[in-house]
């Protein structure tokens, strides 16, 4: 009988079959020959789980239906894990990204508006599933946006009640976002206090293309000519820091995106450059040492990477984030580390391109726990294949 869709369509293949076999041959024409492999049986029993509730893709994409479907998925596999001789917690988990992963296509192809299947009230009712990454910090998707939410209500707090004096909120949230999604490292936007080199001493915005969304910033490679990268700034990364170019209108190119807010090394810079009976003469007349150094074009010294540490220490506490044993704040690496895997999990490529390292295997060595993870679900599935096959042979 053919499906709603099909009706709709009219065409003989239904509409989540297409994109299941479009987002599988992508993924091996793309050198995920592997990946496509694993996720195919996931994908061919979700559509049959899917069908088995008279649903198709149309469904998927409404806005109410969609994450009500995808949370009904994530309880079926939660039941699934629970089940004594069941998948385990983090083959369930994998199942429900490589769907995420083949929704998520069908957004970029134009075939679904939105992926239900990143909803939260979906993702919620998976097991729990913590992953072996030995000491290493991660941000999860859940801290990330605990952290972002929290940094914007801040700011934009601070930036209604006075715009041009919100700098250090505004400030805050654009190092946070730019941190969380834009997958770069802290001492290529702020200040190394033990590199000297060019590119270490602070983003400058001249290096910050807003219309483009891209950084350059001096990245880690070896390769003498590639050091200095241009690195992506998705949406909300580019969105603060569009935010904080206008609080803090910069009046030079060089002035640093990440400016430090400690008052003693502010007026330490102004002296130096401006001398002590000045600074205090234009200190009276602009009311504070930053609108002195703005007025004169005194470029300030750019927040450190010890800086930059210390306001994530309070903005963690102050968000009342969960942490797992041991740690105490959200550390800048692990927001690298968090964006690099959730991209891992849906594409390796953009997740090796994001990270900006030269070979896809720099990227598989800090993601092995996933790989491993899929091979689980990998042989899981093919288990449960063989099981069904035996049962079909056996006389009824």
């Amino acid at each position: 009988m053919a499906s709603a869709d099909d009706a709709r369509s009219g065409e003989s293949e239904p509409p989540l079959r297409r994109l299941v076999d479009d987002f599988l041959e992508s993924k091996a024409e793309r050198g995920s020959g592997a990946y496509a492999a694993s996720a195919a049986s996931v994908l061919d029993r979700f559509a049959e789980w899917l069908a088995a509730r008279d649903r198709t893709l149309a469904d998927l994409d409404d806005e109410r239906r969609g994450p009500q479907l995808m949370r009904g998925y994530a309880k079926h596999l939660r039941r699934r894990a629970n089940a004594a001789d069941g998948i385990s917690a983090a083959t369930a988990n994998t199942y429900y990204a490589y769907v995420s992963g083949c929704l998520a296509y069908g957004v970029r192809d134009m075939t679904l508006s939105v992926n239900p299947a990143r909803s939260e009230t979906a993702r919620e009712e998976l097991p729990a599933a913590e992953g072996k990454r030995s000491d290493q910090q991660f941000w999860s998707r859940d801290q990330r946006d605990a952290l972002v939410e929290h940094a914007a209500r801040r700011a934009s707090t601070a930036i209604e009640a006075e715009p041009f004096a919100a700098l250090t909120e505004a400030r805050d949230h654009a190092l946070v976002a730019t941190l969380a999604f834009a997958g770069v490292r802290g001492a290529e936007v702020l200040c190394h206090r033990k590199d000297d080199r060019r590119g270490r001493q602070g983003l400058r915005w001249s290096r910050v293309d807003l219309d483009d969304g891209t950084v350059e910033v001096l990245g880690k490679s070896k390769t003498e000519g590639k050091r200095w990268q241009h690195a992506s700034l998705p949406g909300p990364a580019r969105d603060a820091l569009a935010t904080l170019k206008r609080v803090q209108r910069p009046p030079t190119p060089d002035w640093p995106v990440f400016v430090t807010d400690h008052a003693p090394t502010l007026w330490s810079c102004a002296r130096e450059e401006l001398g002590d009976e000045r600074v205090d003469d234009l200190v009276a007349e602009h009311g504070d040492v930053g609108a002195v150094l703005r007025a004169e074009a005194v470029v300030p010294p750019a927040l450190t990477t010890d800086g930059g540490r210390s306001v994530l220490r309070r903005l963690t506490d102050a968000a009342g984030i969960d942490l797992p044993d041991g740690a105490s704040y959200l550390k800048p690496h692990g927001a690298r580390r968090g964006i690099g895997e959730e991209l891992y999990r849906v594409d390796r490529g953009l997740a090796q391109d994001l990270l900006r390292h030269e070979e896809l295997s720099t990227t598989k060595d800090h993601y092995q726990h996933i790989d491993a993870a899929e091979r689980t679900a990998a042989i899981d599935a093919e288990l449960e294949r063989l099981d069904d096959e035996r049962g079909d042979d056996e006389p009824r």
